[in-house]
Parts: structure tokens; C-alpha cells; sequence
């Protein structure tokens, strides 16, 4: 069903000034519509929730991100931005900047910035902080995660660190936790190898980043049910409609969700195979050469 209304809608044009995608990319549905920019900006008229999957190292994606982010707040000012790369006790502090009641230096001084923020997600806050738009620190506290991924336990944290706990904590068996294990055991264990007494603990970690990124978009949702949300994060974390989707889903079945994915092609010479392939790793599908 979703798949169809998204093909019904990019099928519709929007009046106003010609606006075009980053070249290097195609975008299409996982139903096989091509998608324009004008497609892409109605997704935020459609859905509640829109959750942008993305390869952290990849600059084009992040172009797009910004691109969808402007184009989404020309067609719904009640928009609000959600961020895996910011964690929920640095919320005031992110809220302190945007208001204008800190200084940029000492607001990134105290909120544990990603490496490429200045590059890939300083435009996104800035636009935000320009026109107004409430910022979600949605991530869980790193050295939470990393405790949790080392020692599999949550006891003796602290009534500070326990508040920054998502309320519901599930990690279930499934198809999310075999392509997390599959991830362990594969391509990350190429660079960063992941002892098997280990492999329980780092899903769990995982699960518990998938909930807190729930939970706080879920909360935020209910606090202004008329705002749009667009969540930036890793694509693993949405990839299938799993992770934070799926948990997302269960916090709030009533939620419109739309899932971004990208997919990496060689070329582009056989897009109805590599759709036929990858089409259900999302609801939009960004293939990149």
C-alpha cells in the first residue's frame, strides 16, 4: 500500500520553480517509479515520519539530505528534525543553540559533534536553527551503548544515566538480528572483528540505539502530533523497515512512515534487476554509482 501511494504521488507535479536531484543518483520506489525532486519534497505531505537510512562517509547522501530537508520545509513549516549523530543528554545544550542562548563553539564543545559535522550535518542544524525548527537529539549516550555492547548488563548506572534509557528494550530474534549478525561476522569483521562471546552484547547495543531513537521520536510525536519529522541515521538502523522502524511501528502503529535507503550499482545499465534485488529495502530507493 505504501509503495503504491508513493507511485501516485511522484507521478504528480508541483508548480513553482524547477528544482533538480544531485547528479550521480537515481531515485526510484521500490515499485519502480522514477522519482523526482518534487516527488521527493511531497513525501513530507504524506507520511509523518519520513527516516532518511544513509552511509555515513557518502557526500552525495548528504547533499540529498539537506536538499529534501529544504524542499520538505517550503511545502510544511511544522517541520522538526531528528539526528542519530546527537545523543538525548545533550539535548538542552543543542536546544540552548538553536535558540541562540550559546555560541556554536561552546555549544560543539559540550555535545560530542561527529567527526564530519562541520561537512555533513552542520547544514542540516543550521537551516534548522535559521528557520526555527526544533532539533531531536534522538541517540542514546555513546558511553551508555558502549558499556551495554561490552558488558551486556544495564545495572548499577546511575539515576542520570537511567533516564536517558529508552522505557521499552526489546531485542528480539528475527531478521534484524540475523543481518546484524551476518554484519559482525562479514564486512565488519574485516576492519574491527567481533569476538563470538561478544556478538550477543553488540546486538543488544544496537537494539537499545534502536529504541531510544524510537522512543524519542515517538515523544516527540506525541507532544506535536501536527509536526513532520525527518530522521537522519545510518541506513542499517532502517534498512527493510527494521530497527528503529519496526520499534517505531510497535511504540505507534497509527505513524505514516516512509523509509530512504541507498543502494550502491556499478552501473546503471540494469535498474529493473538491481529494483527487482533491493526495491524492499525501502520505500525510496537512492542508487548511487
Amino acid at each position: 500500500m505504501i509503495a503504491f501511494l508513493l507511485a501516485v504521488a511522484f507521478l504528480q507535479t508541483l508548480p513553482g520553480k524547477a528544482q533538480s536531484l544531485p547528479s550521480g543518483c537515481l531515485i526510484y520506489t521500490a515499485a519502480g517509479q522514477p522519482v523526482t525532486y518534487q516527488g521527493l519534497a511531497q513525501l513530507i505531505n504524506r507520511y509523518d515520519v519520513i527516516v532518511f537510512g544513509e552511509y555515513h562517509d557518502n557526500a552525495l547522501l548528504h547533499q540529498l539530505e539537506f536538499q529534501l530537508l529544504q524542499a520538505a520545509f517550503g511545502r510544511q513549516p511544522k517541520l522538526a528534525v531528528s539526528l542519530e549523530m546527537f545523543e538525548r543528554d545533550v539535548q538542552s545544550r543543542l536546544d540552548d543553540y538553536l535558540a541562540g542562548r550559546s555560541p556554536e563553539e561552546k555549544f560543539l564543545s559540550l555535545a560530542r559533534p561527529w567527526p564530519n559535522y562541520r561537512t555533513d550535518y552542520r547544514p542540516l542544524v543550521e537551516f534548522a536553527k535559521a528557520n526555527s525548527l526544533p532539533v531531536i537529539a534522538a541517540n542514546i549516550p555513546r558511553a551508555l551503548a558502549a558499556r551495554y555492547a561490552r558488558t551486556g548488563e544495564l545495572a548499577g548506572l546511575t539515576a542520570e544515566e537511567s533516564a536517558y534509557l529508552p522505557q521499552v528494550h526489546l531485542a528480539p530474534p528475527g531478521q534484524y538480528r540475523e543481518r546484524f549478525m551476518d554484519y559482525l561476522k562479514g564486512e565488519r569483521a574485516s576492519a574491527m572483528p567481533v569476538g563470538d562471546d561478544k556478538l550477543e552484547n553488540y546486538y543488544k547495543a544496537q537494539c537499545l540505539k534502536d529504541d531510544t531513537m524510537a522512543e524519542s521520536i515517538a515523544a516527540f510525536h506525541q507532544r506535536q502530533p501536527d509536526y513532520k519529522i525527518i530522521h537522519y541515521q545510518g541506513d542499517f538502523h532502517s534498512r527493510h523497515r527494521l530497527g528503529v522502524v519496526e520499534k517505531l511501528q510497535l511504540l505507534d502503529p497509527a505513524l505514516r512512515i516512509a523509509v530512504i535507503t541507498p543502494v550502491y550499482a556499478k552501473d546503471f545499465g540494469n535498474l529493473p534487476k538491481l529494483l527487482a534485488e533491493q526495491g524492499a529495502a525501502g520505500d525510496i530507493v537512492v542508487i548511487l554509482q
